[in-house]
């Protein structure tokens, strides 16, 4: 019986038209980011340029970015992502004081002792603010010149100051304490950049180093389209009135709801795994002609433990909330969780996992940096894993009590909650 209505699932939605505006969609967005391939290149002794790269040392990540806090809190003139979007951030006396306070605890220098050093080893400069179109005046150090930063202060100790700073400016600023690397830009040595080359190809073998940053972008649309898919089946039996046919059926509530989420879940992975196939062709076709055995399960792999549970969860998501309210709502609900995480991560697109929906590698290398990332990202996705298997029994149980009479199935939770308390 369930291979029956699997099959009969995945035929209903390769008559749909969701189905197919999911597969433009996702070819679209494969095409505009993935379709330009990155070449790597060994690095010649010698170059002026090897790239850049952000430091791992902590005191010099410490002295970064007390040079730009100073700065920014001199000029009062603060960036940040709150939401993913540029914002230009001036804060007012009481928070700049907090700052202040804060920068005393990290250089034992009060505000006007800190005015003075900064005067004599510094320079203002006007910088052009192209979200505004305007020009503005910021205070620059000058490149020999350091902030000085107390014995006393140690990295954990600086995060958890630069936190507070994040939390004054309010959030998404380049002292987010996931991110603060990022001011600790440098240039690569020839030795870095080599090493950097010889891990795509021989830790990587290639095709590991491309499949992650397909994942990473695919991983994006992943986490919105599917919800399509899934409110659009829940909603056809409503449009079509079949409700009390099915309901009289000899099949199980699991059997129909299984039968339904994972014919859904096939029908949205296929796509990806035959992009993914195209693009393993071509990476597979690279790494033979450098001479790099290919990892021939490299996208399989990735694709599985990666991106399955942003489809196994999304659609589960949908699957719920549509039995349970009878309505698109899911779309509404998906979109804000996509939202929320696709910018939240903005500001570490490199080794991002924690508990977002959408892990972030946008690179191509960094092998012992996703090394480092890997037993997070599989806590991260196996948790995920399990949200969807939870939210699918959830919706096993409330089509269940609609078979049983005990919800209306034309009517939502609430209306059915309402309709109680009156008799």
């Amino acid at each position: 019986m369930f291979v029956t209505l699997f099959q009969k699932e995945c035929k209903q939605i390769l008559k749909s038209f969701t189905y197919y505006l999911f597969i433009v969609l996702l070819v679209l967005f494969f095409n505009s980011q993935l379709s330009d391939f990155t070449m790597i290149h060994k690095p010649v002794e010698g170059s002026k340029n090897y790239g850049t790269t952000y430091s791992k040392d902590k005191d010099f990540i410490m002295q970064q970015t007390t040079n730009l806090l100073v700065t920014d809190y001199l000029s009062n003139d603060y960036i940040a992502y709150p939401i993913g979007f540029y914002k230009d951030v001036k804060l007012n006396k009481r928070k700049q004081e907090k700052i202040a306070n804060i920068l005393e605890e990290i250089t034992g220098w009060k505000d006007k002792e800190l005015r003075k050093q900064v005067k004599d080893n510094s320079e203002i400069i006007y910088v052009t603010n192209n979200n505004k179109n305007n020009v503005k005046k910021r205070i620059q150090l000058k490149s020999n010149y350091n902030i000085p930063i107390l014995d006393t202060i140690n990295y954990h100790k600086f995060i958890k100051r630069m936190g507070k700073v994040d939390k004054i400016i309010g959030g998404g600023s380049s002292y987010a304490p996931d991110g603060i690397y990022h001011n600790a830009e440098k240039p690569l040595t020839y030795k870095e950049a080599l090493d950097e080359y010889n891990d795509i190809l021989y830790k990587d073998h290639v095709t590991n180093a491309y499949a992650r940053i397909f994942c990473d972008y695919i991983g994006i649309m992943l986490a919105i389209l599917p919800i399509f898919l899934a409110v659009t089946r829940g909603l056809r039996d409503k449009r079509a009135k079949a409700h009390d046919v099915i309901f009289v059926t000899q099949s199980s509530s699991t059997i129909i709801i299984l039968s339904r989420y994972l014919a859904t879940v096939v029908m949205a992975v296929l796509p990806v795994i035959l992009l993914g196939f195209v693009e393993a062709l071509q990476t597979n076709y690279y790494a033979n002609s450098l001479g790099v055995s290919p990892d021939y399960f490299a996208y399989p792999k990735l694709i599985g433990y990666w991106l399955l549970p942003i489809i196994l969860v999304v659609t589960a998501l949908g699957f719920f909330l549509t039995e349970l309210t009878n309505s698109a709502i899911g779309i509404l609900v998906q979109g804000c969780w996509w939202f929320i995480s696709i910018f939240s991560s903005m500001n570490k697109l490199v080794g991002s996992a924690g508990r977002n929906l959408v892990p972030r590698f946008n690179t191509v290398g960094e092998h012992d940096e996703f090394i480092k990332m890997y037993p997070e990202l599989i806590v991260n996705r196996i948790g995920y894993s399990i949200l969807a298997l939870l939210l699918v029994i959830a919706t096993i149980i409330v089509y269940q009590y609609k078979r049983k009479g005990m919800l209306a199935s034309d009517r939502t939770l609430l209306s059915n909650w309402k309709n109680k308390r009156k008799a």
